[in-house]
């Protein structure tokens, strides 16, 4: 804004309220020394003394709120006085003074208009809704949408009563219970904004509408009113309460209430302010949201959040002064729907990518594979054809190694084998650069013996990926005791470049995910060969909040490379690894779990290629029921119930126990490291807050006490590690400083 155009300047921590000659305010988010904005408790304050300001001003008539910061409007609410409120009052009076200052901003005397230039989340999102018009840069950093689902609570600064009025309670809803957001043209077409311009001429786009309404020219738009022959129309009753009705069913099928209470709160407000009007909306708003910030569920999602933050951060080195490496082309080796995964998620970041195989035939898989996750999105219009064929431009077949000198890191995927895995590496580094880092995909092998007759044993890394590649949020990166510090700096920036959450994790067999893993399947397994049914073991898992139960998550993985790593784990753990002969029949059978149709289930139809989603392409077979036939390949195919809670703490006590033994050994430095890859790579449930956490929430001495007794009567692989023991003499938690 030109000096002389401006005729009143009000400053305060974050927010700035400037006016012009010509009656135009400005409200522009900035906060000092910071890479987003959020709506803090000082920002709040402040914002409450502009806005009164503004609408005492006669001569305003109208007001633009934009960020001065590039590519981020308002990111949401500080997530840290989330997590510290701690009663239901305070979280209800927090929301109560949200909701006040955006009324106030609702209710001034002139037309306001956001001018939202990237990040618009949560709070962000809120506060745009309660301007009377949105326009949007058309440009790829913009997001908006009302995450707080995701953080256990619901929208709270009006959020549930002013989005539905906007859009119609379908689309609201959709938005709120799913916590995504939309980019700045889905946007428009729903509605949430009233028009979308270049990035450079945003502002003048929102001053033009900003004029425009305060000529009387523009209305702010609205898909519901909320006057009470509206509210009270029996039409409008059936279609609110119709809409409520499916969602919870929809809801049902996903998460159960219990567990996750956020969402099915969230409809309850959207219904009953639809029904009984806006300032009742808000009121109820404000007393689930108050029930739900001083939850379980909410602070162990907050502390997840804050782990994901921590991260995100994180370079992956101690030094400072370390730089990852700058990578402009990648190569991966072996093509099967694993490799084609992780080739369609670089070429997602922009990285030009070889796929190498020995053979046409997997070649063709691993194309096909990345042709169907790219060719998903497009279905779902999450991307363009433009996009779609600029990453599959990105993606180069080859047979032989055309091209790998160019190549700044090459990620191996071939099958689990240590002498096959040397044998690739010896051979690519004969036409590989001296600098190329070589990332290997292993799920368990230790990088170490893979690097041992490596020519630059620095470069070699490990970067294990979790199937599917296009779900899976973590990667373990694998230091090596020779792995340089920048090689794993550069694996960790890859990681975050494709959208993954990268742990870095020590050298040893099966790592952390798999080693932690191997307690709770090895248990599984023994309890079948005891008598067990296979779908009461799962039974019991579900409800303790797992995605899947162990049997049918062997049958995801596969039984023959379940076996695979079970030999490899059970050979460097002999004194506690949980010993099994049921994988090695089942394989014998050739009952290998789902790419097979039957292992510990019979699957109802044939495999997907991996290229699906949960919801739209081709998937795996559904489990139809178990295999009773494995049964039969015990000495007793006689089956007995079981104690659910017997049997859920034989699963989750050892995995515990191996946890804390990675945290004696160093395999990871701190409990966050291991909830986060437990939750994000293992589906542990969330709401738990994850393995440890949920350790603490029980007590190290409960924990300790039932490894004894289990001790006692399965054998001393149950023995509690000395780390868990000294946390329960000392009466502390994983998470508690001595």
């Amino acid at each position: 804004m030109d000096e002389g155009d401006r005729t009143l300047r009000l400053d305060g921590p974050g927010v700035t309220l400037e006016t012009r000659r010509d009656g135009l305010a400005f409200l522009i988010f900035d906060r000092p020394q910071e890479k987003v904005n959020v709506l803090g408790g000082p920002v709040v304050a402040v914002l409450e003394i502009l806005l009164d300001q503004a609408a005492r001003d006669k001569d305003v008539r109208a007001m633009i709120v934009t960020s001065a910061k590039p590519g981020s409007f308002i990111a949401g609410a500080d997530v840290s006085e989330i997590a510290a409120l701690r009663t239901i009052q305070d979280a209800e009076s927090a929301s109560r003074r949200g909701q006040r200052l955006f009324d106030t901003m609702d209710r001034l005397p002139f037309p306001v208009v956001a001018a939202i230039n990237g990040t618009c989340l949560g709070g962000g999102t809120e506060l745009a809704l309660a301007c009377h018009f949105r326009v949007a840069a058309d440009d790829a950093r913009v997001e908006i949408g009302l995450p707080e689902v995701s953080l256990g609570i619901i929208p709270g600064w009006g959020g549930t009563q002013r989005l539905p009025r906007l859009l119609g309670i379908g689309p609201a809803l959709d938005l709120i219970l799913g916590a995504r957001s939309v980019n700045a043209r889905k946007a428009l077409k729903l509605g949430l904004v009233d028009a979308v311009a270049p990035p450079e001429t945003l502002l003048e786009a929102a001053e033009r509408l900003a004029l425009a309404a305060a000529a009387g020219h523009r209305r702010p738009r609205r898909a519901l009113s909320d006057s009470p022959a509206a509210r009270y129309n029996p039409v409008r009753w059936m279609v609110t309460a119709a809409a409520g009705r499916m969602a919870r069913r929809t809801l049902r099928a996903r998460v159960h209430e219990a567990e996750y209470p956020a969402p099915y709160r969230a409809i309850e407000a959207v219904v009953h302010g639809l029904r009984y009007g806006m300032e009742a909306g808000l009121r109820r708003e404000a007393h689930l949201l108050g029930q739900l910030a001083a939850s379980r569920t909410c602070k162990s999602l907050v502390s997840l959040f804050f782990l994901r933050q921590e991260a995100r951060r994180d370079p992956g080195v101690q030094d400072p002064s370390v730089r990852p490496r700058d990578l402009r082309a990648a190569a991966v080796l072996g093509a099967g729907v694993m490799g084609g995964g992780i080739a369609q998620s670089l070429t997602r970041a922009g990285l030009p990518v070889r796929l190498k195989d020995i053979d046409l035939a997997p070649l063709a898989r691993g194309m096909r594979a990345a042709w169907d996750l790219n060719r998903a999105e497009l279905k779902k219009k999450r991307i363009d054809r433009r996009e779609f064929d600029r990453r599959m431009a990105l993606l180069r077949p080859t047979l032989d190694p055309t091209g790998f000198r160019r190549a700044d890191i090459v990620i191996e995927a071939v099958v689990e084998s240590l002498e096959v895995k040397r044998r690739v590496l010896r051979d690519i580094e004969e036409v590989i650069g001296e600098a190329c880092i070589f990332a290997t995909n292993t799920s368990s092998l230790p990088i170490d013996s893979i690097a041992s007759r490596a020519r630059h044993p620095e470069n070699v890394v490990g970067l294990h990926f979790f199937n599917p590649v296009h779900k899976m949020p973590l990667v373990e990166v694998v230091r090596g005791p020779q792995t340089s510090d920048q090689t794993v700096a550069t694996a960790v920036a890859l990681a975050k470049r494709i959208g993954k959450t990268p742990v870095v994790v020590g050298d040893a067999p099966g790592f952390l995910v798999n080693r932690i893993l191997m307690a709770y399947l090895g248990e599984a397994l023994l309890l079948v060969e005891e008598g067990a049914r296979i779908d009461d073991i799962d039974r019991t898992m579900l409800a303790f909040g797992m995605p899947m139960g162990p049997c049918a998550l062997l049958d995801q993985i596969g039984l023959d490379v379940a076996l695979h790593v079970a030999g490899v784990l059970t050979e460097a753990f002999r004194d506690r690894a949980p010993r099994s002969g049921l994988l090695a029949s089942m394989k014998e059978k050739g009952w290998l779990g789902r790419k097979s149709g039957r292992g510990f289930y019979v699957y109802a139809g044939p495999p997907g290629d991996g290229g699906g989603d949960d919801d739209g392409g081709r998937r795996p077979g559904a489990p139809r029921e178990a295999n009773t036939g494995v049964y039969g390949l015990l000495a007793s195919a006689a089956r007995q119930p079981i104690d659910p809670a017997a049997a859920e703490n034989r699963l989750v006590f050892p995995m515990i126990n191996e946890a804390a033994r990675c945290l004696e050994s160093g395999i990871v430095r701190a409990p966050g490291q291991v909830d986060l890859a437990m939750v994000f790579g293992t589906g542990f449930p969330a709401f738990r807050g994850g393995l440890l956490r949920h350790a603490d929430s029980l007590g190290t001495a409960t924990i300790v006490q039932g490894l004894e007794a289990m001790a006692g009567r399965y054998g001393p692989r149950f023995l509690a590690a000395r780390y868990l023991l000294e946390l329960a003499r000392d009466g502390r938690g994983f998470y508690e400083r001595g």
